[in-house]
């Protein structure tokens, strides 16, 4: 099998940038992003800020297969990963390729 790169392109919300937020909202999202890291498959995850226009963040992560991927998409750490995030960011765009 084939390695999988997912890769996510988000906005923050329209709280987040009214309060000028977009620092501090960050960095909450890396450390969210850090307690994935446990998840079996996932070879690599980070979120950064995108340095091109048109999205404010990239959230990139490689994982060991397709199948490792779809057990990630529903694991206990990456649903309270969202549940955090969910008023932090909107507008995502989602590409997975192979490798």
């Amino acid at each position: 099998m084939k390695m999988i790169r997912h890769i996510l392109f988000w906005n923050y919300t329209k709280e987040v940038k009214e309060n000028h937020l977009e620092k501090e909202t960050l960095q909450k999202l890396k450390e969210s992003v850090q307690t994935l890291e446990e998840i079996e498959g996932l070879l690599c995850v980070e979120m950064e800020e995108n340095l091109t226009s048109g999205y404010d963040l990239v959230f990139y992560s490689e994982f060991e297969n397709l199948e490792a991927l779809k057990n990630f998409q529903n694991h206990s750490l990456h649903e309270a990963h969202k549940k955090r995030c969910r008023n932090l960011v909107c507008e995502r765009l989602c590409g997975d390729v192979e490798r």
